[in-house]
């Protein structure tokens, strides 16, 4: 077991969180450690596909480059958001845009982001509140690259407290060389901390 992972197997035992991914159609709001690109996509384009299999609306919060990666992935498996949902909205945003629209002075602001991010699961869910989300973000993968760890903190905790209102099963992807330093258990900590799963790392994909 590499340095890396036993770090991460330290973060997990210190917190509630679990290894593995939410079941689909259950809430939870998992994390993932990804290592390059391809890993990532594999992982994201899944997750959204178990959710779709089983009738949920999928929220993802990206870069346009990953979005299209994602769109192409779930083509690929036959699994069309819009066709699939019958009507139903699959909402896709632009990461650093969503980011922008709730800090307020260089800063997370709670009522801007239940005011933006909240409403997207008002205009998704159109009064069905019995459904459960599928979403994947990665607005807090900017942040903790850009070295702003206790913005990244926040937003995980407003995301938290979002799920007071709305049932949905969130996915945050991480890049696993933020946390390749000296800081790297305390990060990991801090941010399993914040999840209540997190799915295993690369070379540790068979774990269930």
């Amino acid at each position: 077991m590499s340095e890396t992972h036993r770090q991460l197997e330290q973060a997990l035992s210190e917190t509630a969180c679990r290894l593995g991914p939410t079941p689909a159609g259950l809430a939870g709001h998992d994390v993932h450690f990804y290592k390059n690109e391809d890993h990532l996509t594999e992982v994201v384009v899944n997750y959204l596909a178990e959710g779709l299999r089983v009738g949920q609306p999928i929220v993802v919060i990206a870069s346009k480059a990953r979005r299209e990666r994602f769109i192409a992935g779930l083509r690929e498996r036959n699994l069309d958001p819009d066709e699939l949902l019958s009507g139903r909205l699959a909402i896709w945003l632009d990461a650093r845009e969503t980011l922008n629209a709730f800090f307020e002075g260089g800063q997370p602001d709670r009522e801007l982001f239940m005011a933006t991010v909240g409403r997207v699961f008002e205009r998704l869910l159109d009064k069905h509140y019995y459904l459960v989300v599928r979403a994947y973000g990665e607005m807090v993968d900017l942040l903790w690259q850009e070295g702003n760890h206790e913005a990244a903190i926040v937003v995980e905790q407003y995301w938290n407290e979002l799920a007071n209102l709305y049932r949905y099963s969130l996915l945050c992807g991480y890049s696993i060389k933020e946390f390749e330093d000296e800081a790297r258990k305390e990060g990991f900590s801090k941010v399993c901390g914040c999840h209540s799963r997190a799915f295993p790392i690369e070379a540790d994909r068979h774990v269930a």
